[in-house]
């Protein structure tokens, strides 16, 4: 279990990885734009840094990922914004964004999932 003092850093590592996947997945919708692929498989990438803040604060793991996952999706939007030239509409953005929170929820939930099933069979 991490100890108190280790939230900061763990915040931070959780912040990083997620704005890394933000980016990674963000390059690779806007480059499956222009070809007919259906669905954005790309969105399932966000359940790794869901299920590592989960592990990294045992003690509120949803809300501790969806905080990371959220200052994550700014600094991840704020690098797109600079770095692309052809943006695509901020609704349709936001929309991805959001999709990509509830990715990262759902990772920290199959976190707790496994954890309480391992509960269970402890007993």
């Amino acid at each position: 279990m991490l100890q108190r003092n280790n939230r900061w850093p763990a915040s931070v590592l959780g912040m990083m990885l997620y704005t890394l996947v933000f980016i990674f997945a963000h390059h690779f919708w806007a480059a499956a734009a222009e070809q007919a692929v259906r669905g954005q498989p790309e969105l399932l990438l966000f359940l790794l840094p869901g299920m590592l803040m989960a592990v990294m604060q045992p003690d509120s793991p949803l809300i501790g990922t969806l905080w990371v996952a959220l200052g994550g999706s700014l600094l991840g939007l704020a690098w797109v914004w600079f770095t692309v030239t052809q943006m695509h509409s901020w609704l349709l953005v936001v929309a991805w964004s959001l999709s990509a929170l509830f990715w990262a929820g759902c990772g920290a939930l199959v976190v707790r999932l496994l954890r309480i099933m391992l509960a269970m069979r402890a007993e």
